[in-house]
């Protein structure tokens, strides 16, 4: 059988859906790997890197998508990807952003599409779960970003000179994207507020030695950088902080909104743009991991890997579905 990676529809997309690692795990496994040319260039992954693996480089992204039985994907494939699928393959990957014409062209196609996205969130599902992989790098990233736009230190700093006290974020949102930036920006030497409308965000917020408010305007006047990430992947995501909330920000506050692409918890922002608003700058973007896609392919890659893996009987030496399985079923978008 033939797995491919080829080319993704959004050009700002710098990830890969398979590293040199899991090639030689396909390969080990007698699947043949085809790989776009340059596809793993941002990720540190070189051509001939993956050749030393075990994959054959193609140069023509039509190649790829015409001869696959799997395609890994980061999201979801264009009509004209879909047009070349061969009948009855298989395409896995993050397909948040499918539209309803892309299924029907699936459906016609009889090509079985899984969406990683749609996993539970359960234990046994998290070395499948590339919005974990994906969120816990963003979140990361998050704080990274903000503070490129910082002109002030983050930690407290006593000197002959005089005191500068530590920065104050706050972060909207106690998931994994959340966390991973409270305790990044803690690790700083940050003083971190986290707000949820989860009960037991409170718990993880202090063990990562962040303050739990219920009540964001109170503690709005002190904060200089607002990270928020309160979105679902198939919900608009609710507007936290208005105009008028904005207002009581220092001046030169810095916002980074994870959830713009789905409408923005942050009036304002705008997905992959920067926006000066009330003296704030503001930064929309809801893919911070593909900034960073030296450490985000390769954790995607395995979740990949791992879920074609899970499909895979080796006595047939092919892919089958148990659809009575729950972390199938629950990721099936279009069936063969």
């Amino acid at each position: 059988m033939i797995i491919g990676f080829s080319k993704e529809a959004d050009t700002k997309e710098t990830r890969v859906a398979i590293s040199p690692d899991t090639v030689s795990k396909f390969k080990q496994s007698g699947f043949k790997i085809l790989i776009l040319s340059g596809s793993g260039i941002a990720s540190g992954f070189s051509d001939e890197k993956y050749q030393q693996s075990g994959a054959d480089i193609i140069s023509q992204s039509d190649k790829i998508s015409s001869q696959a039985d799997i395609l890994l994907k980061i999201s979801a494939p264009s009509l004209q990807e879909i047009n070349l699928l061969k009948k009855e393959s298989f395409i896995i990957g993050d397909m948040s952003n499918i539209s309803s014409k892309a299924k029907q062209q699936l459906l016609h196609k009889s090509v079985f599409c899984f969406g990683l996205e749609r996993l539970p969130r359960t234990s046994s599902a998290q070395i499948f779960d590339i919005l974990s992989s994906q969120n816990n790098l963003s979140g990361y990233q998050a704080v990274i970003k903000a503070l490129s736009f910082s002109t002030r230190i983050v930690p407290l700093m006593i000197t002959s000179a005089g005191t500068l006290p530590p920065l104050k974020f706050l972060i909207i949102g106690g998931g994994v994207a959340g966390l991973q930036a409270a305790a990044t920006a803690k690790r700083l030497g940050a003083k971190v507020y986290i707000t949820d409308t989860r009960p037991e965000v409170k718990e993880q917020a202090t063990s990562l030695g962040a303050l739990f408010v219920s009540d964001i305007v109170e503690i709005l006047p002190q904060i200089n950088i607002i990270i928020s990430s309160a979105f679902s992947p198939d919900k608009k995501a609710p507007l936290i902080v208005n105009r008028s909330m904005l207002k009581l920000l220092p001046s030169g506050s810095i916002i980074i909104d994870m959830a713009a692409s789905k409408g923005g918890n942050i009036e304002g922002s705008k997905q992959g743009q920067v926006v000066s608003l009330l003296s704030h700058t503001i930064y929309g973007d809801s893919f911070l991991a593909r900034e960073i896609p030296g450490s985000s392919s390769p954790l995607l890659a395995n979740n990949l890997c791992n879920f074609t893996m899970k499909l895979y009987s080796a006595s047939q030496k092919s892919l089958l579905p148990d659809f009575s399985d729950e972390l199938i079923s629950s990721t099936c978008i279009t069936k063969g």
